[in-house]
C-alpha cells in the first residue's frame, strides 16, 4: 500500500475533524453507558474516498488521536477504532459483492443496507467479546466472572441487549450518515478520490 501526500492529507484533515466531534458536546448518552455520537463518521468517509487501505490508515491516525485527547482513553480508542473496522469491512463486503453507484439511489440504498447488516453481525459479537475479556473488566475493575452481572445490574436489561443495541444504533450513523456526506461531495468532485462513483472500483493506481 502506498501512502501518498493525498492520503495523508485527506486523513489528517479527516482526523482532525473526527477528534473536533469527540471533544465537542454532539452525542447522546444512552441509559447503557454508551454515548451515540458522529466520532467516526470522517474516518468512515475516508472509505468512500480514499478506499479500503486508505481508511485503516486513517484508522491508525484516529486510534492515537482518542489516545489523546478522548477522556476514554487508549481504551476508548481501542474500541471506537475496532468497532468502525467492523463498519469499513461491512462495507468492503457489499462493495465486492453488490457494488456501489453513486448514481443509482436504489443501488445505493442496497448497499447500504448490505454493508449495514455485515457491520453490525460483525461489530456485535466483537464488542461483546472485547467488552467482556478486556473493556469492562479493566473499565469497572472487577473480576471477568463479575463483569455481566454488574452491567445488568445496572442497565436492566441483559448484557447482550446493553452492548449490542447501542452498537447497532451507531452503525445507523456511521453508515447511512457518511454516505449522505460523501455522495453529494464526490459526485461534484469525482477526482477527490480514488474510486469509480459509478463502480465502486478503485484506481489500479491508487495504492
Amino acid at each position: 500500500m502506498k501512502i501518498g501526500p493525498k492520503e495523508i492529507a485527506i486523513s489528517g484533515v479527516m482526523l482532525g475533524l473526527a477528534l473536533l466531534l469527540d471533544v465537542a458536546p454532539i452525542d447522546f448518552p444512552t441509559v447503557w453507558g454508551m454515548k451515540i455520537d458522529v466520532v467516526a463518521v470522517p474516518i468512515v468517509i475516508v472509505y468512500f474516498i480514499l478506499g479500503f487501505w486508505g481508511s485503516l490508515f486513517a484508522l491508525g491516525l484516529l486510534f492515537m488521536g482518542l489516545s489523546v485527547v478522548s477522556s476514554a482513553s487508549w481504551l476508548g480508542a481501542m474500541m471506537k477504532v475496532t468497532a468502525t473496522f467492523a463498519v469499513i469491512l461491512g462495507l468492503e463486503f457489499s462493495r465486492r459483492t453488490v457494488g456501489m453507484d453513486f448514481r443509482n439511489p436504489r443501488r445505493l440504498f442496497l448497499f447500504g443496507a448490505v454493508a449495514y447488516i455485515v457491520g453490525v453481525a460483525i461489530r456485535v459479537p466483537l464488542m461483546l467479546l472485547l467488552n467482556y475479556y478486556v473493556a469492562l473488566p479493566i473499565w469497572l475493575g472487577l473480576p471477568r466472572e463479575q463483569v455481566v452481572q454488574a452491567v445488568e445490574n445496572w442497565t436492566h436489561v441483559p448484557f447482550w441487549m446493553a452492548i449490542g443495541l447501542p452498537n447497532a444504533v451507531q452503525s445507523v450513523i456511521d453508515v447511512f450518515l457518511s454516505l449522505a456526506v460523501a455522495v453529494p461531495v464526490l459526485k461534484r468532485l469525482p477526482h477527490l478520490g480514488t474510486m469509480d462513483v459509478s463502480t465502486g472500483d478503485i484506481e489500479e493506481n491508487a495504492f
